[in-house]
């Protein structure tokens, strides 16, 4: 694990952490020794509570935890937490400005997820929503890309990704998807109302399940023979033209 994820191990040390701060909770591990008492309870409450967690040898749990006391349960925490997602309600009515959210979807690059999170902080978007699972979470190189630009960006971990969206939805944002085989072009669109800007991981682009909330799936023109723009680099973009339309309407 990077040096920025701090070790938690041992049943009650992990229970408490799994208690008063999930929110820092990067990923835990459990023996594959599990088969009841207090650690397949606590499985279960991870399990419950959608934290991202892995059955692995004993062995592996030495190397995680750095020694064998580890009681079958190592967790990796977080400098920084995840905000409340109670915390977003009031953004999603806010009108002056209009909202931006950004979902960086399935990134794998802790490098990318960095430089969008500075990207974001740039153009004054209101939050970025990560997905519960299969996405980097907030390491030291994370921290490092973004050059001091995490603590400024609130980052949502939400339960539900796709209840969040919904409610976008219902309080008429619109979610536009990158995605380079769009046929329609970032100027086409109005980014000139509350919006949700969707972007894919660098190999399995948007998953299908955020791809169909999208409102529109939205093409950066290339010259041949590039295919595709980084991630990080199409964020930029994206939030360019939305700051550009913005600024001149209110001219």
């Amino acid at each position: 694990p990077e040096s920025s994820l701090t070790a938690v191990f041992g049943i009650h040390a992990v229970e408490t952490c799994i208690l008063e701060r999930p929110n820092q909770i990067a990923k835990l591990y459990f023996t594959q020794e599990i088969t009841s008492g207090p650690l397949f309870n606590c499985m279960k409450e991870c399990r419950r509570l959608r934290l991202s967690y892995q059955v692995v040898p004993p062995a592996k749990l030495d190397t995680v935890a750095r020694t064998d006391k580890h009681q079958g349960v190592v967790a990796l925490c977080m400098a920084k937490a995840y905000s409340e997602a109670e915390a977003l309600m009031p953004v999603l009515d806010k009108r002056d400005p209009l909202p931006v959210l950004v979902i960086p979807a399935s990134i794998e690059d802790p490098r990318n997820l960095g430089s969008i999170i500075r990207t974001c902080a740039g153009f004054g978007v209101d939050g970025i929503l990560l997905e519960r699972n299969g996405s980097v979470t907030l390491t030291g190189s994370v921290a490092k890309t973004a050059a001091g630009m995490l603590e400024y960006m609130p980052v949502y971990k939400p339960r539900n990704l796709e209840n969040i969206v919904d409610t976008c939805l219902q309080k008429g944002f619109g979610v536009v998807g990158a995605s380079e085989r769009a046929t329609l072009r970032l100027h086409e669109v109005d980014f000139c109302k509350p919006v949700v800007i969707v972007l894919g991981g660098e190999d399995r682009g948007i998953p299908p399940y955020l791809r169909r909330k999208c409102t529109q799936l939205v093409g950066i023109p290339l010259a041949p023979p590039t295919p595709s723009l980084n991630v990080s680099v199409a964020a930029a973009i994206f939030l360019y033209e939305c700051s550009r339309q913005r600024n001149a309407k209110n001219q």
